[in-house]
C-alpha cells in the first residue's frame, strides 16, 4: 500500500478518507478468509471486525504486516467467539454503526472481482482446516510466515508444510479442472495463469 505510514496517522486522526483508503486496501482478503472460516455469516462478520478495529485504531502501532497481521488477530478472536456461542450467528449492529464503514462505489467491478476468486476461495475452502487457513493467510492475505505461525499458535516450520501440502492438493484440483474445460484466460484459469504453484512455493521460504 502505497503512503500506509500516512494514510494511518490521517485515519488515526479521524479523517474518513484515509479509513477508506484502509478498508479497501485489506477489507477483500478479510472477506475471503471469513467466506472460507464462516461463510453463511462472512460479510456480518466483517463489518463487525471493522467496527473492532474502528474503536481500536487509535491504539495501533506498527508497520503494515503489524496491521495486517493486528486485522486477522482481531478476525481470529472473533471467530473463536462466534463459535463458542453455539449460536452460529453474529452480535447484532446497529445501523447507525454501519454508516462509518466505506461503501463499495463500484458494484460492478466488485461483482467481476468476485466471479474471478470465488472457485479459488472455494477450492481452498475444501481443504482440511489448517491447510486451508494457512494458505489464506500466506498466500492469499500476503502475511509472512513468522505472523501466521504466531497467529495459528504453530511453528514456522509446521506452516510452511500446511501450505505446502494445501498447495498441492490445490495442483492437483487445478491440473483435473485444466482437463475438462479449455482455459478462457479468466477466472480460474487466469488465476493459474497468473500465479503458478511454483511462484507460490518460493514465497513460502521468505
Amino acid at each position: 500500500m502505497l503512503d500506509f505510514r500516512g494514510t494511518m496517522l490521517a485515519a488515526q486522526a479521524g479523517d474518513e478518507e484515509a479509513f477508506a483508503r484502509l478498508w479497501r486496501e485489506f477489507h477483500p482478503g478479510l472477506l475471503r478468509y471469513l467466506r472460507i472460516k464462516a461463510a453463511p455469516v462472512a460479510e456480518d462478520l466483517a463489518a463487525d471486525i471493522w467496527l473492532r478495529v474502528l474503536r481500536a485504531l487509535p491504539t495501533f502501532e506498527g508497520d503494515e504486516q503489524g496491521f495486517r497481521g493486528w486485522i486477522y488477530t482481531t478476525a481470529r478472536n472473533r471467530l473463536t467467539d462466534w463459535y463458542r456461542s453455539g449460536e452460529r450467528r453474529p452480535d447484532l449492529i446497529e445501523y447507525s454503526s454501519l454508516v462509518v464503514l466505506p461503501a463499495v462505489n463500484n458494484v460492478e467491478e466488485e461483482a467481476a472481482q468476485r466471479s474471478a476468486t470465488d472457485e479459488v476461495i472455494a477450492l481452498i475452502g475444501e481443504l482440511p482446516p489448517d491447510q486451508a487457513e494457512a494458505v489464506m493467510l500466506r498466500i492469499v492475505a500476503g502475511m509472512d510466515v513468522a505472523r501466521v505461525a504466531a497467529l495459528m499458535e504453530r511453528s514456522p516450520g509446521s506452516v510452511r508444510v500446511l501450505c505446502h501440502r494445501g498447495l498441492r492438493r490445490l495442483e492437483l484440483h487445478l491440473i483435473e479442472i485444466e482437463d475438462v474445460r479449455v482455459p478462457s484466460g479468466g477466472g480460474l484459469a487466469g488465476v493459474a495463469a497468473d500465479r503458478s504453484v511454483a511462484d507460490e512455493e518460493h514465497r513460502l521460504h521468505a
